[in-house]
């Protein structure tokens, strides 16, 4: 799935004329254009850390929502603000499905601007996006259920119906290799396991202790056993 989001950026980016990047609703990186110009004001510091670090800072969210980018249903221009580390103007193109917003499709604002009819191209393939978006937060809210299910059976034939239906909604991942890791004490909602590298699915845990002191357990994929970076990594991003 990771590339038709790859490909509907590098259509937006190709109907603009712009290096297009696409983040979820939580502003975790999803896919980016390919950036070939001279121009080094088209990496300014805000673009630059989405892209190396996968995701932009609580700061630099706020900045832009204050934009209205959460309830806007068309393209929203943000002028450039260097203070931020934001250098150059933007567009932003909130990615929505049935009114709901899913991600957001930044460019950079472009002498001449990008025409009316060239936006409007552009949100079309931003509602092919939120429509893929839409599927994937479906299939992954099934995918922990069965998690969920799975860390909570009793042992027995609960558990190996769990496992079975877990196995069924990872689909060919089922035949990969897989770890859990808890992290606790956990008070919040569990995050999308979008933002959590390598990882399956989430899904709040039993308490391990008698003061019932609750846990996240998160679904991680590893390449092999003796490599548990992938691990260690989501267990970095949770705490």
């Amino acid at each position: 799935m990771k590339g038709d989001y790859q490909e509907l950026v590098d259509e937006i980016s190709g109907l603009l004329g712009a290096p297009a990047t696409l983040e979820n609703r939580d502003f975790g990186l999803v896919a980016f254009g390919a950036h070939d110009s001279d121009d080094d004001t088209a990496m300014d510091p805000v673009r630059t850390r989405s892209i190396l670090t996968r995701r932009s800072t609580p700061a630099v969210r706020a900045w832009f929502e204050n934009f209205g980018i959460t309830h806007a249903t068309g393209p929203v221009r943000i002028p450039a603000a260097p203070e931020a580390g934001v250098n150059r103007d933007r567009i932003c193109l909130p990615v929505r499905h049935r009114s709901v917003v899913l991600g957001y499709v930044w460019l950079l604002d472009a002498d001449p601007a990008p025409t009316d009819r060239q936006l409007d191209a552009a949100m079309e393939v931003a509602a092919r996006i939120g429509a893929l978006l839409s599927d994937e937060a479906r299939a992954g809210t099934d995918l922990s259920r069965e998690f969920g299910a799975v860390i909570t059976a009793a042992r027995g034939w609960q558990r190996e119906m769990a496992v079975a239906a877990l196995g069924e909604a990872l689909g060919p991942d089922a035949e990969g290799l897989h770890t859990v890791v808890c992290v606790t004490p956990w008070t919040q909602d569990p995050p999308s396991a979008r933002t959590v590298p390598s990882t399956a699915a989430l899904s709040g845990a039993p308490s391990a202790d008698a003061a019932g002191t609750p846990a996240l357990a998160a679904l991680v994929r590893l390449r092999s056993p003796e490599v548990l970076d992938p691990a260690l990594t989501a267990a970095d991003r949770l705490r």
